[in-house]
């Protein structure tokens, strides 16, 4: 058991826990340590599976993300749709604010300020018992975030780290939280939520707010870094619709493995 409070957070809606959501659950309730929390941010559905560290928030009780979804609805590039029709995700503002919006949501309310929080893609698949100690590891106590950084390009976000107690903390959170509510996000070259997350984090530190770890700093560089760090002992995550389709990670993803 954990000497300290740890939690986690997610967020899926209807068909993602068809496709994917619904196994995340159960792996996550089979692997992780017992008194580790999971807040689950449901749209348009209520799961069935019941744990007693599973905690429910419907997102559409956010008033807010809906404030912003229905600002942006009728604007095509506000969600992803270019000049030429093709779609773009690193315009898609309206679908990676609600991982924003549940993130945040959670950091500032029901997570409380103790402890570590991890955000977690729902497509992601726990197969092996997590450790106690991997969440020290991956975010010790001198830095606030921590995230799985990838060689000239923005970090991937499917799993970051976050110390409650961080003085930063609060700030941090509702900083980004603004950039959605005051519409500042769109001044920015790229809306979708790994993007902006590498930014007010590089902001931050230039500022002298915190420090940060990179959890696959001493992982060989890959563009699907969560696998080939030390979490991927642990868990896959299912990235894009071929790999939700194989139901796993190739092993071409997998860099300086052995096969």
């Amino acid at each position: 058991m954990s000497s300290e409070k740890i939690q986690a957070v997610t967020t899926f809606h209807a068909d993602g826990y068809d496709q994917y959501g619904k196994r995340f659950l159960e792996s996550f309730d089979a692997h992780w340590p017992a008194d580790v929390m999971l807040h689950i941010y449901c749209e348009d559905i209520a799961p069935a599976e019941q744990s007693a560290r599973f905690v429910y928030h419907d997102l559409a009780d956010d008033a807010e993300l809906a404030a912003f979804k229905q600002r942006h609805a009728a604007t095509p590039k506000h969600r992803g749709i270019l000049e030429d029709g093709d779609y773009g995700y690193r315009w898609d503002a309206v679908r990676f604010a609600h991982k924003v919006f549940a993130l945040t949501g959670c950091a500032l309310g029901p997570a409380g300020t103790e402890g570590r929080l991890f955000w977690i893609d729902a497509d992601t698949v726990t197969h092996s018992a997590v450790p106690d100690f991997l969440f020290a590891a991956i975010l010790p106590d001198h830095v606030y975030t921590s995230y799985l950084g990838r060689p000239h390009a923005y970090p991937e976000c499917g799993f970051v780290g976050y110390r409650l107690d961080h003085p930063a903390h609060a700030e941090f959170m509702t900083f980004w939280r603004g950039l959605y509510l005051n519409d500042t996000l769109f001044e920015l070259p790229e809306w979708h939520d790994s993007y902006v997350y590498d930014l007010v984090r590089r902001t931050f530190e230039e500022k002298g707010k915190f420090s940060s770890l990179d959890i696959a700093a001493t992982a060989p560089p890959s563009d699907h870094p969560f696998v080939n760090s030390i979490l991927g002992q642990y868990m896959d995550h299912l990235k894009g619709s071929e790999r939700k389709e194989a139901g796993g990670s190739f092993a071409e993803d997998y860099v300086g493995k052995a096969e």
